[in-house]
């Protein structure tokens, strides 16, 4: 019996010192991504469906080139800017646009409280918006 409740101790000590490993702290999205993306953020992936790494934002961006992303992107290593193939707005107040130019130039798209968008060729039916986002703002 002792030997046992020093195996449990031993084993429960070894759990509570182990890192963990979760989307929120690698920036990696999960099995289906959308579930990572917290209340109040405008939430992007690197891959349609919210597939790999995840990036959010929570206010007004006038350029993705200062968001930093560790993904690989090519266009712009090192950013978010033009790396964007999905999107998910579960902001609490209102649309989130997103635009193609830094200073909220450029094409632009809506997005309102609640919806996302998986694939630009299907959920705006502008293929052409994928990996182009290069800023955001809240509201109009």
């Amino acid at each position: 019996m002792k030997r046992r409740l020093a195996a449990l101790i031993g084993a429960a000590a070894l759990l509570a010192s182990a890192p963990l490993a979760s989307a929120a702290t690698n920036g990696e999205a999960g099995a289906t991504g959308l579930s990572d993306c917290p209340t109040s953020y405008a939430c992007f992936w690197v891959h349609n469906n919210y597939g790999g790494t995840m990036g959010k934002v929570a206010g007004n961006n006038t350029n993705y080139m200062n968001l930093n992303n560790s993904s690989g992107c090519t266009a712009y290593p090192g950013t978010w800017n033009d790396c964007i193939s999905s999107i998910a707005n579960r902001g609490t107040q209102c649309t989130v646009y997103f635009f193609t130019n830094a200073s909220y130039g450029g094409r632009w798209h809506s997005l309102s409280r609640g919806d996302e968008v998986a694939d630009f060729a299907t959920g705006y039916n502008d293929p052409a918006f994928n990996d182009a986002i290069s800023s955001n703002r809240w509201c109009s």
